[in-house]
């Protein structure tokens, strides 16, 4: 499955979802269907296979994987700057992952929201999945099925 790389547009992997597991592929390959964050643990990604019968939108890290409809997702900031991304499902956590604050560089007084966002898979990850009324999970599971041009 072909995913566009969440931190360096232009790039694109090649998913095997059994296993986690990324290869390079081609921007010309075809049609994204989600993005994938390649960390140095594991893979993690947020995804719709299109040749699935049942469409779901699948949430991933490395080996594992969830039905975005049947798990939560939050992301925190610890007092020393740590983050914490954790998946709830309904036998409790099912994933809880520390992780440093992404560099942000030199100070940047227009740094936003927004910045934040793009800087942090899982700050993006959580915002899609945590939406009252799954509008956010509803709007990404029909744009992934169809695809999207790597960019």
């Amino acid at each position: 499955m072909l995913l566009q790389d969440y931190d360096r547009h232009g790039r694109t992997w090649a998913l095997d979802p059994r296993t986690g597991l990324l290869s390079p592929a081609s921007p010309a390959s075809g049609r994204c269907h989600g993005f994938v964050h390649a960390g140095d643990e594991a893979t993690a990604a947020l995804y719709a296979d299109p040749s699935e019968a049942e469409p779901t939108l699948w949430l991933q890290y490395g080996g594992r994987r969830w039905d975005c409809a049947t798990v939560t997702a939050h992301r925190s900031t610890g007092p020393n700057g740590t983050r914490r991304f954790t998946v709830e499902g309904a036998r409790g956590t099912a994933l809880e992952l520390l992780y440093p604050a992404p560099d942000p560089g030199p100070f940047d007084p227009t740094y936003d929201g927004m910045d934040a966002e793009g800087d942090d898979f899982f700050l993006w990850a959580a915002g899609r999945l945590t939406d009252g009324d799954a509008t956010s999970r509803t709007t990404l599971l029909a744009h992934f099925r169809a695809g999207f041009l790597p960019a």
